[in-house]
């Protein structure tokens, strides 16, 4: 879902939304959509909220300075905002939608402010491909050149059947297309259909490999305003999708860290480890370091209802993420005092609601951990148990600041600008020799917020003075 916004009923930008998204701040001076200079101090936060009469989730307003508005009237905390409504300030104006880039209806047209009736212009890429047999599923990335081998023995896909030929089908991924040969002397089927070779698009393709043994490809896109520039940090990734085509490893119930500094992007390889692991549940955020310790365990392990003053029966967490993944951000922010229940759950997988007496229920998830602190030091200090650190350290990846991989700085800034606007900008040389001069302390999301600031003025090209404008 995508956040647009508009100044004067014209398109600007597009912020995306993943679905593990639970807060948007616009304006002030930090927030995730910040306005012009001369719009200092306005500020709105839209909050991710659980709605008990619909049961539902629904976004929720909270302006913390007077001025906006909600389909013409004053916007007041508490009200929601859905696909239908507008919220303006001045000449600004957002509205939701499922597509980003969208064009105009046309002079004259009767749209209210801030919406579109259009077409999605958006470009899209080749994302991953899923292959699913015998109730097992494997996810390859996409890569121009790669191919994915489908036969008996030692291949991507290992069909364990005499009449399956030692390499029988094969996937190749190419810039121009995914297109797949069939190698085997008992022949490959789809829908009944004996073919040889041929094309494969977006969807999924039930194939029968010797004409007995089910096969599901599913081909899958993304939009780039999904994507994220991966530079130098592909063998990072590379090695995330390695640990999935493992599984026995880590008996399907991977345990994942990733640490770096603020702003390099663990959660972009959380979600792109979400997406490796083909799970079918939801993504579930848990940030530590936002939810106070006296609400933390039940946020995260959920309640009975009776177990104190007004509680209800409720899904923390971990219940929430069963079948999917469950990502923990910030945990060195974690009550000691969690910290031994936290790790009672990672070794039996077990989760006990606050106040259940009975013995707890199973879950199956992924689960993923994420600091920008050194839990080394943490532990030294006394703050982190070094048992949980041994329990979560297994599968570890350190993403390094955006100082250090000084060549992703110009294209990242490219994509980033392509994301908001859906138009190439240009950068002139003074601009080059400043993004790639700066250490960026705030790394990735201060580089966003530099190229957030420069949409706002619809310039092209982008120079010098844009960097600290």
């Amino acid at each position: 879902m995508y956040l647009l916004l508009y100044r004067d009923s014209r398109h600007l930008f597009s912020f995306y939304i993943n679905s593990a998204k639970k807060k948007v701040v616009i304006g002030g001076d930090e927030g995730d959509i910040l306005f012009p200079p001369d719009m200092r101090g306005y500020e709105l936060t839209l909050r991710r909220e659980f709605d008990f009469r619909s049961r539902q989730y629904a976004w929720v307003l909270y302006p913390s300075s007077k001025g906006f508005t909600l389909n013409g009237k004053e916007a007041r905390p508490g009200d929601h905002f859905s696909d239908s409504d507008v919220v303006a300030i001045r000449d600004f104006s957002f509205s939701f939608s499922q597509f980003s880039h969208l064009a105009t209806a046309g002079e004259g047209s009767e749209t209210a402010k801030g919406r579109t009736v259009v077409v999605d212009t958006e470009r899209t890429a080749y994302k991953s491909i899923l292959v699913e047999h015998d109730g097992r599923s494997k996810s390859f990335l996409f890569r121009d050149g790669r191919e994915i081998v489908v036969g008996r023995k030692k291949t991507d896909i290992s069909l364990l059947q005499p009449d399956v030929s030692a390499e029988h089908l094969v996937i190749s991924m190419k810039e121009a297309g995914i297109f797949f040969w069939n190698k085997g002397k008992n022949g490959t089927y789809i829908n009944g259909m004996r073919v040889e070779n041929g094309e494969l698009q977006e969807g999924k393709y039930r194939f029968l490999i010797a004409g007995k043994h089910p096969v599901t490809v599913t081909v899958l896109r993304e939009r780039v305003a999904e994507s994220f520039h991966k530079g130098s940090l592909e063998p990072l990734f590379e090695k995330v999708e390695g640990w999935f085509q493992r599984p026995e490893l880590f008996d399907g119930r991977p345990i994942i860290l990733f640490s770096g500094e603020s702003g390099v992007g663990k959660e972009v390889f959380a979600e792109f480890t979400h997406a490796m692991s083909g799970r079918k549940g939801e993504f579930v955020t848990y940030n530590a370091a936002a939810i106070p310790e006296t609400l933390a365990e039940s946020e995260l392990f959920g309640t009975c209802k009776g177990s104190f003053t007004g509680a209800e029966d409720r899904a923390g967490a971990f219940l929430q993420a069963d079948g999917g993944t469950l990502f923990l951000d910030e945990i060195a922010e974690m009550p000691l005092s969690l910290q031994g229940k936290m790790l009672r759950v990672l070794e039996d997988w077990t989760v006990r609601r606050v106040g259940e007496s009975s013995g707890g229920k199973k879950v199956d998830l992924l689960m993923i951990l994420a600091t920008n602190r050194d839990l080394a030091k943490e532990i030294a200090a006394g703050r982190f148990r070094k048992d949980l650190f041994y329990r979560i350290s297994t599968l570890a990846v350190t993403i390094p600041p955006l100082r250090d991989r000084r060549a992703d700085i110009l294209p990242l800034a490219r994509h980033l600008l392509f994301s908001l606007t859906g138009r190439e900008v240009s950068f002139t040389p003074g601009a080059i020799t400043a993004l790639e001069s700066h250490d960026w302390p705030g790394n990735v999301r201060e580089l966003k917020s530099v190229m957030t600031r420069f949409a706002y003025t619809g310039k092209d090209p982008f120079d010098a003075s844009d960097v600290s404008a």
